[in-house]
């Protein structure tokens, strides 16, 4: 089975590369001749992420805790990685090198585009195009249920052919297809991110005001506590966002307005609607729409965009994914082991994060490139050819972006509207960061005298 998936895959990429080869000569922008210039892209991509692989995400790994019920409303956190060389030897454990493999390999292949646009913004070196089609393909391509997904996917495009009557497949049915070819990912995706928002928000609040909790259980520094109050602020108006997202795409597809362009560019039914009524926000759009055609900008948005996505949030997912907070912090999420299994045995930790890791980068990769392509389809490689020859034109780029992101919310929102009735709950809970060192006390904390009862219960807020 193995051999097989892998004959697949290589099948595909073959065919992902031969689209791209056909089309590199009809990309305007990019320069068959060779200079010892047009390896700075890659030589800077290769650096970056070998520091990402040696440094960065250890660091982030450093901490990773996991929680399990003592008692009622109590639970005891323990140390799964107290530092780096911890997190370095649960990464070199078991199958983690294989999640983490894709997840580098999407990093660095939007790494390379960066380089591209901060070196040479004017025109792309062909092969590193290659390459960035290759790295970007693999962790996108590779999921657990291949065959079943590349046979649903074969008929959902044999359906749009069908339908089309011209012989020629529609891009929407296109992006369609590539929809339910991503959907595993998109709804372990969705509903990770609703059964942890709970856990993610009081956490996070908690870091923000410099509180130690199970998902920071260090003192957090004053760039911890404000990274976590920006995420605090991402967090409550996701559900808000999810919800338009949602209706967007259901009003453009069903009733098909006439601006159905304008009312996608400009932040879907809630966006456009201010922006119909505010003179201000019609002013500073017409200022981002500037900005947006300038190269720098795009590196600096992608740069951004790893930095807060690729190296801080889905660290996040993965820290609540490792502690367990899914299962007291929310409902219907994707729950791989018991807590107490992660504690003990080195396999349910790395199943975590080989899931983690094979899970979160294909999708977080895929819609990043899609943003690029609706936002900066100017500046991106193969623009014309997407739209002269497979009719991508910039309304279809908008439309494709906005299913593949309300598939995600569609999922987000249902399971956040279960976990929801468990937030007044969870914020009582009581957490053990130390049980190591008051082993006695927090074992013990139902009995004993009232005196005992309080001392423990405000060494476990670190109250002097």
């Amino acid at each position: 089975m193995q051999r097989l998936s892998l004959v697949a895959l290589l099948f595909a990429l073959g065919l992902l590369c031969t689209l791209f080869f056909d089309t590199a000569s009809a990309a305007g922008n990019s320069s068959e001749s060779f200079d010892i210039s047009y390896l700075y892209p890659l030589g800077l991509a290769l650096l970056v992420a070998a520091l990402m692989w040696k440094f960065f995400i250890p660091i982030q790994l450093a901490n990773l805790q996991v929680a399990f019920e003592i008692d009622d409303d109590l639970y005891e956190v323990h140390r799964v990685t107290r530092d780096l060389d911890d997190a370095r030897d649960l990464l070199s454990e078991g199958s983690v090198g294989y999640g983490l493999g894709l997840y580098m390999m999407g990093m660095t292949g939007v790494l390379i585009l960066i380089g591209e646009f901060i070196f040479a913004p004017d025109f792309f070196y062909t092969p590193s195009l290659y390459i960035i089609a290759l790295l970007v393909a693999i962790p996108i391509l590779i999921s657990l249920t291949l065959f079943i997904i590349i046979g649903i996917t074969i008929a959902s495009l044999m359906y749009g052919l069908q339908e089309s009557g011209s012989g020629v497949i529609e891009p929407f049915w296109l992006a369609l297809a590539m929809l339910v070819f991503m959907s595993p990912t998109i709804f372990a995706y969705g509903r990770i991110m609703g059964a942890s928002w709970n856990m993610l928000l009081i956490g996070k609040w908690r870091t923000s005001n410099g509180k130690r909790n199970p998902i920071d259980p260090d003192k957090p520094r004053f760039f911890n506590r404000l990274f976590s109050l920006l995420l605090v602020i991402f967090l409550l108006t996701m559900p808000v966002t999810a919800l338009n997202g949602i209706v967007t795409v259901l009003y453009i597809l069903l009733q098909d307005p006439d601006n159905s362009a304008e009312v996608l560019n400009y932040g879907g039914i809630i966006g456009h609607s201010i922006y119909v009524r505010i003179d201000l926000i019609s002013e500073i759009l017409f200022h981002w729409e500037f900005v947006k055609s300038l190269p720098q900008f795009l590196s600096l948005y992608l740069s951004l965009n790893i930095a807060i996505v690729g190296l801080a949030f889905i660290f996040e997912l993965t820290r609540n994914l490792m502690l367990g907070g899914q299962s007291f912090g929310g409902v219907f999420g994707v729950i791989i082991d018991s807590p107490r299994d992660i504690r003990t045995e080195v396999e349910a930790q790395t199943r975590q994060l080989k899931f983690a890791f094979a899970g979160f980068s294909g999708y977080t990769v895929l819609l990043l490139l899609l943003v690029c392509y609706k936002e900066f389809g100017d500046l991106m490689p193969f623009t014309e050819t997407l739209e002269n020859e497979y009719g991508f034109n910039e309304e279809m780029r908008l439309l494709a972006t906005w299913m593949f992101i309300a598939v995600g919310q569609f999922i987000f929102l249902l399971t956040w509207l279960v976990s929801i009735i468990r937030f007044g709950s969870l914020r009582t809970l009581r957490f053990d960061l130390n049980p190591d060192e008051r082993r006695e006390g927090a074992v013990r904390l139902a009995g004993g005298d009232w005196m005992r009862t309080l001392v423990d219960e405000a060494a476990l807020v670190e109250d002097l």
